[in-house]
């Protein structure tokens, strides 16, 4: 599982760029691949607050690379596993990278453009929600304005996204009625009708360089879709590019394609997010599944790091 907007955090990966030279090879082609800007990019993700790291110019293109890097470790950690990737927002760009769909330099041009759309995109931010999403949308629509659904994480865990005029009002009417929320480290408003002008630009984008594209050669759920994704998905530039102004189905693909059998579900990004996400599948607190996180903020040492990939490894390999 790789996530998105919301799970960076300073520094996050520095322990493993300093102790794993295959993270750090993997993070500096990443680099080498972003181009323009990435010395800037490097500077915010070892020196930046985490005030800049809400930036989405620099939060996506970081944890794609911190995502990608840790990728890289893992699959060959468990190349002889079955091994099924999920990414959430952004994450789904590095799980596709990852899978081949994307070559490291079309990805690394891919993220250089999404930056840049988002310097001129309207401000606006996430709002994280412990209700499910049905009531959440009940008290938008009696609300109003540009407040909608961006995501579905968990049965009671979903994400508003707005615009910046309208987030302090959507979280003083949310606290009115009950509903627990806090605004997610985000200056943009993902996943909202307000970021499909920067959306279509992204597919223009795309389609120039859609000879470069390639089928999956790892299972891939999408959170997009939320289904298993085909050779059929694969070509069309709108399914990788759409996603920034439509809703993620996280939980949906997650429930519908890895919850029928015993899974291991391993966070391989920064943060909690989606393995608290996980933790709330039937499989998983019935016994039959588990879940694995990798690099939370508080404990990011080297050595636990390892130690995480050697059990899992003797579990599958």
């Amino acid at each position: 599982m790789l996530p998105g907007q919301g799970s960076q955090f300073p520094s996050m990966g520095a322990s493993l760029y300093e102790s794993d030279p295959q993270f750090k090879r993997a993070l500096d082609d990443f680099f080498d691949a972003f181009g323009t800007g990435a010395h800037r990019l490097r500077q915010v993700w070892l020196h930046g607050s985490s005030q800049d790291l809400a930036h989405g110019p620099f939060a996506q293109p970081l944890l794609f690379g911190i995502n990608y890097a840790a990728g890289v470790v893992w699959l060959d950690e468990l190349k002889n596993a079955d091994v099924t990737l999920i990414g959430h927002s952004v994450g789904e760009l590095a799980a596709a990278t990852l899978a081949g769909v994307f070559d490291l330099g079309l990805a690394g041009a891919l993220l250089n453009e999404r930056a840049r759309l988002l310097e001129d995109a309207p401000r606006g931010g996430l709002i994280a929600c412990r209700r499910t999403e049905e009531s959440v949308r009940e008290q938008l629509g009696v609300l109003g304005g540009s407040a909608v659904i961006a995501a579905e994480n968990a049965d009671n865990q979903c994400v508003v996204s707005c615009a910046e005029e309208d987030l302090s009002a959507t979280m003083r009417h949310l606290g009115s009625r009950d509903v627990p929320c806090m605004r997610a480290a985000a200056t943009q408003p993902f996943h909202s009708p307000l970021l499909a002008p920067a959306a279509l630009e992204f597919e223009e984008f795309l389609t120039q360089h859609g000879h470069r594209l390639s089928p999956a050669g790892l299972r891939m759920v999408s959170a997009f879709s939320a289904r298993t994704i085909s050779d059929r998905d694969v070509l069309p530039a709108w399914f990788w590019t759409r996603q920034m102004a439509e809703k993620v189905l996280f939980w949906e693909a997650l429930r519908r394609n890895c919850d029928s059998s015993p899974h291991t579900f391993v966070e391989i990004g920064p943060g909690t997010a989606l393995s608290m996400a996980a933790r709330r599948l039937p499989s998983v607190r019935a016994g039959r599944s588990a879940v694995v996180t990798t690099m939370t903020r508080h404990r990011r040492g080297a050595e636990q790091w390892k130690s995480i990939r050697r059990e899992v490894a003797e579990l599958f390999c």
